[in-house]
């Protein structure tokens, strides 16, 4: 077991960081203060060079303690005014901070400790009015890691460690955490997704019950007649024996049916309630994982910070690492996903954006060059922003590493737009750096990045940033399981696109589908986008767009600020669904990025749309959109015959199903009004003398309900009085058929003025 002192250091590890941050960002928020104030400010500066002082004496660190001792007593005298808070105290204060930061880090490490007795003295000068002297620079050699002692474990600074534990509270007293293993997370994450997932199948088991429950009442009803009628023709025949006999035969058979019927009916309903509280339970068992598995940023990137200060050092260049966001929270998986792309990021901005002193010097910039990275949520998503305050994109070195590479001649590398130039540095072995070092120069850096975030769903984009520098933008998924999804259709399947990077859906006419250059493109909202069907994308072999009275339905998709149209056959639904590996690689040019189980059984496959936008923008054969008209779809009409005759019933529904139509039988008006508000029916015919509710009510009920009362009615009725066939007009019958004058052909030809 671990000793109370390793304890307190893992502890302190967490809290000295939290102080440093929380100084960092109350002295940049003081910084960019016009008025004069800041008071708030500075009480929580010294509040927390306080606590920090304490934390450092209660785990036995006298330098950080002697450190924020002095921090202490200057934040003291910035409050009452005796010392002014300008930039060269604020640089002092910032070195300082970086020294605890270095030199608790080396403790825990069992490294070499750095010298103190620079930040001591600066501290020094500054209380005691003296104008501080800039520590020199120097060059830090680098070493090989040293790997890491069993006790304390390593903190979290130690980049880059992957993260094999997580703490989350586990109880209603927020002291109280438990430590657990994050491979346990993982297995607990993919067992309730298996659940989620069992969950589905229930659903359909469910809906099998009722249709046999429903099936076995109507074979009772029908079994009654049978009998009724059978055991009449026996008592005819005046075989009083052989009557007694079926009859007892028909009553065990009758007993057996009811405890049959009774059973299904039991297990039916403890279906429903079981398969309702599944779902119930899973989908709460699914988000208390998610949100046990979300960990703030800082858990993965809490010592980027000093990492990139080490880089900078290494290379001669000054620069000052503004870091925000780690408080936000996300799955554990997809920050683990983002560690090395953003460590590229990094390093690219210290090789390619931040100029060296002198070269910054001379075009009037401080020689501190700024390099940040923040973590933000937007629209549901996590974005994370490396930006520097750096040269920016050398769009002619862009272009001549194009045509060295032979990926471009002269000509074209000259007429190529920024955007275009932009989507070459994500290219494999792409780099404008002439010589490999330890920041730069194999050009694997942006590929690596940009493949980490197609394989999450995700984008990367280049943004200039103002007045100067370059920013990097990565979105992605908060989490790794479920996904908003939108459904659409194609050549008879169903695939999903995350709703992320769906920007517009449209349906315009065929005709308004334009060529240009030999490609289809599409005008939309004054803007001509590039247009292709996705069949041709998924390679499906017919590519043509199936499309209904000459109408074309379009995604837009988008990735960053590129939009391509893409036609499909069809839109569906929007839904929250599982995206589950399915065994296709996410390497790059991978369209597919999972799967996602329906209610049938089946599996929509979940297509990457940040992947569809860069394929348009790749392809060099993009065919012409073709279109075919589709045939007119007869969908298969439902007619639903109510009738308490099991003979009329069956007749019906022979002639019904001769001609085409699907068929669905009721017992009686009850019966029937209950089928119409569980399933589609498109016409209904009716007899009128019928138990519990006859023909006259079901048609007052179906009128007067607003989701039924467009819905055609036939009554077919042995009644021929004249009042009984205006009553059934006047309360909304579309025809009235008298049985007695049954016509095959005048039926069907009813039906067939409403159908």
């Amino acid at each position: 077991m671990k000793g109370i002192r390793e304890r307190l250091l893992e502890a302190f590890q967490i809290e000295y960081r939290e102080h440093l941050e929380a100084i960092r960002g109350l002295l940049d928020e003081l910084g960019q203060r016009s008025d004069g104030s800041g008071i708030a400010q500075l009480d929580e500066t010294f509040r927390r060079a306080h606590s920090l002082k304490g934390a450092a004496r209660a785990v036995d660190l006298p330098p950080v303690e002697q450190i924020a001792h002095r921090l202490e007593t200057l934040f003291a005298k910035i409050r009452s005014g005796e010392i002014k808070l300008d930039p060269e105290v604020k640089g002092v204060i910032g070195r300082v901070l970086d020294t605890i930061e270095d030199w608790v880090a080396a403790s825990s490490g069992a490294q070499a400790l750095p010298d103190t007795a620079v930040a001591m003295s600066e501290l020094d000068a500054v209380l005691d009015g003296r104008r501080p002297v800039a520590a020199p620079a120097t060059v830090k050699t680098p070493q090989p890691p040293s790997p890491p002692p069993p006790s304390p474990p390593p903190p979290p600074e130690a980049i880059p460690a992957p993260v094999e534990e997580v703490e989350r509270p586990v109880s209603a007293r927020a002291d109280e955490t438990v430590r657990v293993r994050a491979v346990h997370l993982d297995r607990l994450l993919r067992s309730s997704n298996e659940l989620l997932t069992e969950t589905m199948i229930q659903r359909q088991l469910t809906q099998q019950l009722v249709d046999i429950d429903r099936s076995l009442a109507d074979f009772d009803k029908q079994w009654r007649r049978v009998r009724k009628v059978a055991s009449g023709m026996i008592r005819e025949a005046a075989d009083h024996d052989r009557s007694s006999a079926l009859d007892r035969q028909f009553e065990a058979l009758e007993q057996s049916l009811r405890v049959l019927t009774r059973d299904a009916r039991g297990n039916r309903r403890l279906q429903q309630k079981t398969g309702w509280t599944l779902r119930q339970l899973g989908g709460e068992l699914q988000q208390e994982v998610r949100q046990v598995r979300m960990v703030p940023a800082e858990s993965i990137f809490g010592g980027f910070r000093k990492m990139v200060r080490d880089l900078a050092r290494d290379a001669g260049k000054k620069v000052e690492v503004q870091v925000s966001g780690l408080d936000v929270e996300a799955d554990r998986m997809v920050l683990q996903g983002l560690k090395d792309p953003v460590m590229h990021l990094l390093r690219n901005a210290l090789s390619h954006g931040v100029e060296p002193p002198a070269v910054r010097a001379a075009a009037g910039k401080p020689d501190n060059a700024t390099v940040m990275l923040r973590f933000d949520v937007s629209d549901g998503r996590l974005v994370v922003l490396v930006e520097d305050d750096g040269k920016g994109v050398d769009y002619d070195a862009i272009r001549c590493k194009a045509v060295e590479r032979g990926a471009l001649d002269e000509a074209e590398a000259a007429g190529l737009e920024h955007q275009a130039l932009l989507d070459l540095i994500f290219d494999p072995g792409f780099s404008t750096a002439r010589a490999v070092d330890d920041l730069s120069g194999r050009g694997m850096g942006l590929s690596v990045v940009r493949e980490a975030a197609a394989m999450m769903n995700g984008t990367v984009e280049v943004q200039k940033r103002h007045p100067a520098g370059t920013c990097f933008r990565m979105s992605v998924p908060l989490s790794v399981s479920t996904q908003r999804l939108f459904l659409v259709e194609c050549q008879g399947h169903v695939y999903a696109l995350p709703t992320e990077g769906v920007d517009r859906l449209y349906r315009v006419k065929a005709d308004d589908v334009g060529t240009v250059e030999g490609k289809s493109v599409v005008y939309l909202g004054g803007q001509q986008l590039p247009l292709l069907s996705l069949a041709h994308l998924l390679a499906l072999g017919e590519s043509a767009v199936k499309v209904t009275r000459n109408v074309v339905p379009l995604v837009v998709l988008k990735n960053g600020e590129r939009r391509v149209a893409v036609a499909i056959d069809g839109f569906l639904s929007i839904r929250e669904g599982l995206v589950k590996d399915i065994g296709v690689p996410g390497a790059r040019g991978t369209m597919v990025a999972g799967g996602m189980l329906m209610e049938d059984g089946g599996i929509a496959l979940v297509l990457n749309p940040f992947e569809i936008v860069e394929n348009f923008r790749k392809s060099g054969s993009i065919r012409v959109l073709t279109t075919v008209e589709k045939p007119v779809e007869r969908r298969v009409p439902v007619i639903l015959v109510v009738d308490d005759s099991l003979t009329t019933r069956t007749l019906e529904k022979s002639i019904l199903e001769a001609h085409g139509y699907q068929v669905r039988l009721a017992f009686d008006g009850l019966e029937g009004l209950g089928r119409l508000r569980a399933e589609h029916i498109d016409l209904v015919i009716s007899d009128i003398q019928m138990p519990r509710l006859d023909g006259f009510g079901l048609l007052q009920a179906i009128k007067s309900d607003p989701a039924l009362k467009a819905l055609p009615v036939i009554l077919v009725s042995s009644l021929e009085a004249r009042e009984d066939r205006e009553r059934g007009l006047a309360l909304g019958a579309d025809a009235y058929v008298v049985k007695r004058k049954f016509d095959q052909k005048e039926l069907l030809e009813t039906i067939g003025q409403f159908l």
